[in-house]
């Protein structure tokens, strides 16, 4: 149960206040009654990736636009491609990191998402229980 406590508040979904849990959605469409637009597959989500080696491997250096900071779930697929026609290997612990960083608010935020060869593939709670470096 701690653990799951920890990953949404890392994930900005939970925030405590004194000793009441509050508990934060995303409004719905059907909620909000009017319908969000649609972003395309156009939508840039990435500006630039700069790879940099170091002694461990290689860093590549992700900056997201505005949308890819603000990527929500359904669009993550579109931006991970884009990161990968940038210059991101096609692997499993890149990806993991690259999902990690738009669905935390501390990381969504960093200047650029700093995506590390060496680190393992753990999946996607692990990565964020781990702040997004397992």
């Amino acid at each position: 149960m701690r653990k799951v406590l920890i990953l949404l508040l890392f994930a900005g979904i939970v925030a405590t206040v004194g000793r009441t849990l509050l508990v934060s959605t995303p409004p719905t469409e059907a909620a909000s009654g009017r319908t969000a637009p649609h972003r395309a597959d156009r939508t840039p989500y990435i500006l630039t990736v700069s790879p940099a080696a170091v002694p461990e491997g290689t860093v590549y250096h992700v900056r997201p636009t505005r949308a890819g900071r603000l990527a929500d779930r359904s669009e993550l697929d579109t931006a991970w491609q884009q990161a990968v026609a940038r210059g991101v290997p096609d692997r499993a612990n890149l990806r993991q990191q690259f999902l990690c960083h738009p669905l935390s608010l501390v990381a969504r935020a960093k200047p650029t998402w700093d995506l590390e060869t060496w680190r393992p593939a753990v999946g996607g709670l692990r990565t964020m229980l781990a702040a997004c470096n397992p």
